[in-house]
């Protein structure tokens, strides 16, 4: 990974990770845009580390690189809050994307981790029909901006609303579906067919 980062000179790396350091005081430490790590590369990085990063470091993106072929547990890390997910078979140019678009703040998923959060998304028709009428017209529309990464600004703007209807509209909806990552906005998106995956 140092090696492919090192090839794009607009990239810095701030430290890199070994089994002695501690681990969130480097983060807290550098405050760094992104974090790069395996959940599945023992000593280092685990999936605790990561939502403590979420908890503790909400300026920190985290981009996930790991070979890992458990859906089950790549659906659990996506829950954590992560940004990006990348399998370790991506070539250099998409890693170098995945970096600059998740620290950024932006989503990258390599499609390997869209179909699964596809896959995992698919449910039976009356439970879709049961969480579209859980969320009016309006919190439809703006679930479909969220998913899409809008910001409140951006999302008041698209639906011309002030940004503290927007807030209320997102309290709802988090409320309505039992949101608990900016992952999920993603998910249930594809769910109620308001966005491909």
């Amino acid at each position: 990974m140092q090696f492919i980062l090192g090839q794009d000179k607009t990239l810095r790396i701030a430290a890199m990770v070994s089994p002695e350091d501690s681990f969130l005081e480097l983060v807290l430490s550098h405050r760094p845009a992104l974090l790069i790590a395996d959940y599945n590369l023992q000593g280092y990085i685990n999936k605790e580390d990561i939502a403590e990063v979420h908890r503790n470091a909400p300026h920190t993106h985290v981009l996930i690189v790991s070979s890992d072929d458990d859906r089950a547990e790549i659906l659990d890390v996506l829950r954590l809050g992560v940004k990006g997910y990348i399998t370790k078979d991506c070539g250099v140019q998409e890693v170098i994307n995945a970096v600059k678009t998740v620290g950024s703040g932006g989503k990258y998923f390599s499609q390997k981790i869209l179909n699964i959060i596809l896959e995992s998304s698919i449910t039976p028709e009356p439970e879709l029909k049961r969480g579209k009428t859980m969320l009016s017209e309006r919190e439809l529309e703006l679930l479909k901006l969220l998913a899409k990464g809008y910001s409140t600004h951006r999302a008041a703007e698209t639906l011309n609303l002030s940004p503290h209807t927007i807030h209320s509209h997102r309290k709802n909806i988090i409320k309505k579906l039992n949101i608990k990552s900016p992952t999920q906005y993603v998910l249930h998106a594809i769910d109620l067919g308001l966005i491909k995956a």
